[in-house]
């Protein structure tokens, strides 16, 4: 009797601890790193003893704005202010997830949208695989709606590199070997992003490589992972960045520009949806003056255009301008110079870089 009136009382006495202290109902944890500094952990009861904000939230995604939801939570902007830093003083964050999924928030979405630490979504609870936290970021792809958030990394400034190669994808996808690769039913091809470094003897001392797609989103990856996964270049997205290791929120479809330090690869197929397309007697493609200035390739006076042969010439800035990149009936890249000579049509187009 006695052992059954034990149990009871200490049953009783965790069940009253539970609920004065709010231990399950605020279980879990997230970290912010770099902030001032400091690694600082933030738990749940902390987290909800500041504003409680209640949204209405949609997200951006093509064919989801039936896809509504009622979220609770925190202001990013309301945490970072009790620790006394503004959000609009950062220059992005990284979201990382408890399963290692990453994700780059830029300036400009920090400074136009709210960030909402979620953690209760159409009056539940998250389910499992979602706690602690959810971000919520209304108005933005799913993609940035990361689940399990285990970390947010203050990135204080946003590396800027001057660009001094101009690379084209095409071009430098004929010399790799492709390999079969079934994406969600469809047969493509795919080249391994390490052959890819190897071939062009790209710097492995880099910490991230830069992502640009065709939309306007952008996102850095670490070179760890970006070597280790694959570029999809037939079907549907492509060039496709994916990897079979990779939620699909990581992967980046559509790409346009890969900036990897001071080279950037551009894919020639994207940018001719991006672009207003010139024409010039029998050809039609992309003006360099566009490319030029997309790609944020350094400026010169001169600029040496090369063949993936070795084969090159010189140009002036101003016929550089007026050069149009395509790709021909074999879907081999071209440039043409309207202005210059024939000798001056580069075919198998593989860099263009500025001279000193």
């Amino acid at each position: 009797m006695k052992k059954i009136f034990y149990s009871f009382f200490l049953l009783l006495f965790i069940t009253t601890m539970i609920l004065n202290t709010g231990v399950i109902a605020d279980e879990g944890e997230f970290m912010i790193s770099n902030l001032k500094g400091k690694d600082i952990t933030i738990n749940l009861k902390e987290l909800k003893e500041l504003p409680i904000v209640e949204e209405t939230a949609i997200s951006a995604d093509e064919g989801d704005d039936k896809n509504v939801y009622e979220v609770k939570g925190v202001l990013l902007s309301d945490l970072l202010s009790s620790k006394g830093v503004s959000k609009n003083d950062l220059k992005a964050i990284r979201l990382i997830a408890g399963d290692g999924y990453q994700i780059d928030v830029s300036e400009n979405i920090l400074k136009q949208r709210k960030l909402i630490l979620t953690f209760e979504i159409n009056g539940e609870p998250l389910y499992e695989k979602s706690k602690p936290i959810r971000v919520i970021i209304p108005n933005e792809m799913s993609m940035y709606w990361l689940k399990n958030l285990k970390e947010i990394r203050i990135v204080e400034m946003v590396e800027t590199v001057n660009i001094r190669s101009l690379y084209f994808l095409e071009t430098v996808v004929s010399e790799l070997e492709k390999v079969d690769y079934t994406y969600y039913e469809s047969k493509d091809k795919a080249i391994k992003i390490s052959e890819l470094i190897e071939y062009m003897d790209l710097n492995t001392d880099l910490r991230s490589v830069r992502f640009i797609a065709a939309d306007g989103f952008e996102k850095n990856e670490s070179l760890k992972v970006f070597a280790e996964a694959y570029i999809k270049i037939t079907g549907k997205n492509a060039p496709l960045f994916f990897s079979p290791d990779f939620p699909k929120g990581m992967h980046i479809k559509d790409m346009l520009f890969i900036n990897y330090g001071s080279k950037s690869i551009c894919s020639v197929e994207q940018a001719k949806n991006v672009f207003d397309l010139r024409k010039a007697e029998d050809i039609e493609g992309i003006p360099m003056s566009e490319l030029l200035k997309e790609s944020k390739l350094l400026q010169a006076d001169r600029y040496e255009v090369k063949a993936v042969d070795g084969y090159s010439v010189e140009v002036s800035a101003k016929d550089m301008e007026s050069g149009i990149v395509y790709t021909d009936e074999k879907d081999t890249v071209r440039i043409v110079f309207p202005d210059l000579e024939k000798q001056y049509s580069v075919k198998y187009l593989y860099e263009i870089k500025p001279l000193d």
